[in-house]
C-alpha cells in the first residue's frame, strides 16, 4: 500500500514597493502586522472598499445633504445639532476605517459637543432647535460613499441630538481638544483629525477582534 505524501503548494505576489508601504500604512492603522491584516480580510472581517482618488473632494454641505435627504427617506427627523453629530461621526470612521477625511472641514469642541460653526449657523438660523424641513433631491455621491453614510445612519439616526451630544463628549477627541476647560465652559478649540483617526481606529479594532 503506498502512502501518497501531501504537497503544500505556496503562490507569491509580487507587489511594488509603494503599494506594499500602502499596505504597512492600513495594517499600522489598526496596530496588526500585514499578514494579520490580510487573515481579518479573509475572515470578512475588514471589508475592502475601493474608493476613487480622481474625484473631486466632497464639501461638509455635500455630506450634511446627504444626511438630511436621507432622514427624510427614512421618517426620521434631525435638527441641527444632530446633524453635528452625524457629521462628526462620519467624518470620525472614515477617518479610522479609510485613513483619510471623508470632507474637508475642522470641529470645534463646543459645550454641546463637536460642531463645523459655518455650518450650524446655517441650519439653526432657519431651524433653529427645530426638524431641518428642507425638500432636496438625493445628492450624487458615489456608490461607496453612500453606502458608508447610510451605515452612519443606521448606527446612529435612532439617537436624539442629546443623546448624541453626550456620547461624544464622552469620547476622547472632544476630551482632549478642550483639555482642562470646565464642560459648561465656552471652546473653539479644534478637535484634531489625528486624535480622531487615532481613538476610533482603535475601537475598529477591538469591534473587528470581538
Amino acid at each position: 500500500m503506498t502512502k501518497t505524501a501531501s504537497i503544500k503548494t505556496e503562490y507569491q505576489v509580487t507587489v511594488n514597493y509603494p503599494v506594499w508601504q500602502k499596505v504597512e500604512q492600513i495594517a499600522e492603522q489598526f496596530n496588526l502586522s500585514v499578514s494579520e491584516l490580510l487573515e481579518h480580510i479573509a475572515q470578512g472581517q475588514l471589508k475592502v472598499v475601493a474608493v476613487s482618488t480622481n474625484s473631486e473632494p466632497l464639501s461638509d454641505r455635500d455630506i450634511a445633504n446627504y444626511f438630511i435627504w436621507l432622514a427624510s427617506q427614512s421618517d426620521v427627523e434631525i435638527n441641527a445639532y444632530k446633524l453635528q453629530k452625524l457629521m462628526y461621526y462620519a467624518q470620525a470612521w472614515h477617518l479610522a476605517i479609510y485613513g483619510t477625511p471623508l470632507f474637508n472641514a475642522d470641529f470645534q469642541a463646543w459645550v454641546h459637543g463637536p460642531v463645523i460653526p459655518a455650518l450650524l449657523e446655517r441650519y439653526t438660523s432657519l431651524f433653529r432647535w427645530e426638524p431641518i424641513a428642507k425638500k432636496i433631491e438625493q445628492p450624487k455621491l458615489s456608490e461607496e460613499i453612500g453606502d458608508f453614510l447610510e451605515e452612519v445612519a443606521e448606527a446612529y439616526f435612532e439617537y436624539d441630538d442629546e443623546t448624541l451630544e453626550g456620547m461624544t463628549c464622552g469620547e476622547m477627541p472632544w476630551l482632549e481638544a478642550r483639555g482642562n476647560i470646565p464642560r459648561d465652559e465656552s471652546c473653539h478649540a479644534i478637535i484634531s483629525q489625528e486624535s480622531m483617526k487615532k481613538y476610533y481606529s482603535a475601537r475598529v479594532k477591538e469591534e473587528t477582534s470581538v
